[in-house]
């Protein structure tokens, strides 16, 4: 029997899944256009695409050494928003963030 390692570079269902939960509400409420996957060597890539933008904007990679981040696109070049050892860590920027039951008061 001949077993083939898995690839660093490529996300997995898990990871896959995590994306999923973040870009379903995004692209049923149109604020996303559209997903497209690159896939490399070296890199696994999700590029999220806007309504009306002619490029992507936000792209979440997994590299070759199994790390995660997320980037921007603003025209100039990519940048990093994110950053992390898993997807759900990297995506956390993406997810909503619990309200606070404090209130606060301004003197």
């Amino acid at each position: 029997m001949t077993v083939v390692a898995f690839s660093c570079a490529r996300f997995t269902p898990a990871d896959l899944t995590e994306f999923e939960a973040v870009a379903e509400p995004k692209l049923r409420l149109g604020h996303w256009a559209g997903v497209i996957r690159e896939t490399g060597r070296e890199h696994d890539r999700l590029l999220v695409l806007l309504p009306g933008v002619d490029r992507p904007v936000f792209r979440f990679e997994r590299d070759g050494r199994g790390r995660y981040s997320l980037s921007f696109n603003d025209r100039s070049g990519w940048y990093g928003i994110g950053s992390g050892g898993t997807a759900a860590e990297c995506l956390s920027i993406w997810r909503p963030r619990p309200r606070s039951d404090r209130s606060v008061s301004v003197l």
